[in-house]
């Protein structure tokens, strides 16, 4: 072979395989950037303000309804929810966390949000509102509609404890037709140990939970006639 052509083709193929590091690169830089912006996106909406006191009933539900749609990101990106929380909460030096301290103070702030965001993406599952066109109405913090009708309600009534419709740990995902259901027994223990939770998390007192408590104590069964 000439050794001109075989000079042009050595360098043809340098440049082809320049181009093709150069597009790797630059998928996985961008990929990384997506990620960590639904990493920084997640901190801000899992932040005291606005996901245990959020100013409005609304702004809690928007909240709520905005991390369903991250967390359906992240999974299209290959990242489920463990991975997510896991680099929400990372610690920085000296046991800092990324997110702030109040998950240091108050290590039951990380539990919930884990506990209560997974739950929700689940339900959203299961409730067919991972849709491309569901999520997009979730990122406006607007529930889809769909032939499942959806309702968020109220894990802890908030007529027991005002307030508690600001939290966003007291929401859950439920069938529309099913949101004013009797609580069976796993709602009643569901709603005691969040009681327990958010009092752990300085959410709300001890009076107020023990409140919580007395009302779903389980009734008495009537004796035998």
């Amino acid at each position: 072979m000439d050794p001109r052509v075989a000079a042009i083709l050595k360098w043809a193929l340098y440049g082809v395989l320049a181009l093709m590091t150069f597009v790797f690169f630059s998928r996985y830089h961008k990929r990384e950037k997506l990620k960590d912006g639904i990493i920084s996106d997640m901190r801000g909406l899992v932040s005291e303000a606005s996901f245990y006191r959020a100013l409005t009933e609304k702004d809690a539900r928007t909240t709520y309804l905005r991390c369903i749609a991250l967390l359906d990101d992240a999974k299209h990106l290959d990242m489920d929810s463990t991975e997510v929380f896991n680099r929400v909460f990372e610690k920085k030096d000296k046991g800092k966390t990324l997110a702030g301290n109040e998950f240091d103070d108050y290590p039951t702030r990380e539990k919930l949000a884990r506990e209560t965001l997974t739950r929700a993406y689940q339900y959203a599952g299961q409730l067919d509102l991972l849709g491309p066109e569901q999520v997009a109405g979730l990122r406006l913090g607007e529930l889809p509609s769909t032939p499942i009708r959806t309702a968020i309600i109220c894990v802890i009534d908030p007529s027991i404890s005002p307030g508690l419709e600001k939290v966003v740990p007291n929401f859950e995902l439920r069938p529309f037709d099913n949101k004013n259901a009797t609580p069976t027994d796993t709602d009643i223990a569901a709603a005691r140990n969040l009681a327990s939770d958010l009092a752990g998390a300085q959410i709300i007192d001890r009076d107020t939970e023990n409140k919580i408590h007395r009302y779903f104590r389980p009734k008495d069964k009537e004796p035998a006639k």
